[in-house]
């Protein structure tokens, strides 16, 4: 399985020297002895934390004296919390981070009101993106998704913002899908202990073990996927899963144009950076430059590969520093209308009240 993995843009030659303030000498790399804590935006188990402990894990030898990472979990607010709070209170000293996601992108592209952050005044150290999403619904439930007298198929969410919710939105407006949306549920790994038990009954997601062992039950129907971004702008579908199709293949003749399937690219374009670590904003470049450079070693060590390929998944990329930045903008510049045509669909639906 080919992956790609980013180029690094940023290189530091030796150790970065700025005795005046204080930062690095000589004899002793700034971050030796040293602690560096990651505030991440969702729970122990999720996606997002699993791969801030795969960085954890990996990232420190890369660093200049080799410092302790930790993390501090803090859900909440389809991660807004962890992200205000970071905005507001990150520690210029190079020893505290945000482990970020995709949600935290898609609220502040929907400029919820919960949002106080602004993800583009933080500095990106990088990100790690698997697949597109994968959308399941279990077996007994599939036929309901057709038939409007039925009990509609339930759907659990955060806040609305999850970027594999807009098959689902778009699936109901163009394709009659017969939906029921629960929001208040505190991330991925809460979505697949309620699917698992039966609670809700479809959840998309890009973890191909987590799909696959469900589909190896036997016990879920695998409806439609959301693809990769093709070169032409186009969605593809996932290596790993040629036989199920994307959602716009899905769509087949009832696929919108213009405004509609806009708004659908710009509501699943988080799913581009996925997970990201960020440095505060205003923290000094001599610490960025660092982690930075640190991030684009790791993303080639062969080891930290063999743990996303066997944790996360066998299709993935890692972006570094000004690509993440270039992602970012291209996915949070965007025309009024397409946010407002998106916020209409999700109070049609149920999903946000206002």
């Amino acid at each position: 399985m080919k992956i790609k993995i980013a180029r690094v843009g940023v290189f530091v030659a030796g150790f970065v020297m700025i005795l005046s303030a204080g930062m690095v000498t000589a004899e002793i790399p700034y971050y030796e002895g040293k602690t560096i804590t990651v505030l991440v935006q969702s729970r122990v188990g999720g996606g997002t934390d699993t791969t801030a402990r795969m960085i954890a894990a990996h990232l420190p030898k890369y660093i200049p004296g080799k410092p302790r990472i930790v993390l501090r979990n803090m859900p909440g607010g389809g991660g807004s919390i962890a992200n205000n709070i970071f905005y507001e209170r990150g520690n210029l000293d190079g020893l505290h981070l945000l482990m970020s996601g995709s949600s935290a992108v898609s609220m502040q592209l929907r400029e919820r009101d919960i949002v106080k952050y602004n993800l583009m005044d933080l500095n990106p150290i990088g990100h790690i993106s698997r697949g597109g999403n994968v959308l399941m619904v279990r077996k007994e439930a599939f036929p309901r998704l057709t038939d409007p007298s039925a009990a509609p198929v339930v759907i659990g969410t955060k806040e609305g913002e999850e970027t594999w919710l807009a098959m689902t939105i778009w699936g109901a407006e163009f394709l009659g899908w017969n939906l029921r949306y629960i929001p208040g549920y505190a991330g991925s790994s809460d979505f697949a202990i309620a699917f698992q038990r039966g609670e809700i009954d479809m959840m998309g997601t890009s973890n191909a073990y987590l799909i696959e062992q469900r589909r190896n039950e036997g016990s879920v129907v695998l409806v439609t996927q959301m693809g990769t971004y093709g070169a032409e702008g186009n969605f593809l579908r996932r290596a790993d899963f040629p036989d199920v199709p994307t959602f716009a293949e899905t769509l087949g003749n009832k696929k919108p144009t213009g405004m509609p399937w806009q708004a659908y690219t710009t509501f699943t374009g988080p799913q581009m950076v996925d997970k990201l670590l960020f440095a505060p904003r205003g923290i000094p470049q001599a610490y960025l430059a660092i982690l930075t450079e640190a991030f684009g070693r790791m993303a080639r060590d062969k080891k930290f590969n063999e743990s996303v390929t066997n944790i996360l998944a066998e299709v993935y990329h890692v972006g570094v520093g000004e690509e993440t930045i270039r992602a970012l903008k291209m996915i949070l510049d965007v025309p009024r209308e397409t946010l407002d045509y998106t916020r209409g669909l999700q109070r049609k639906y149920g999903i946000i009240a206002k």
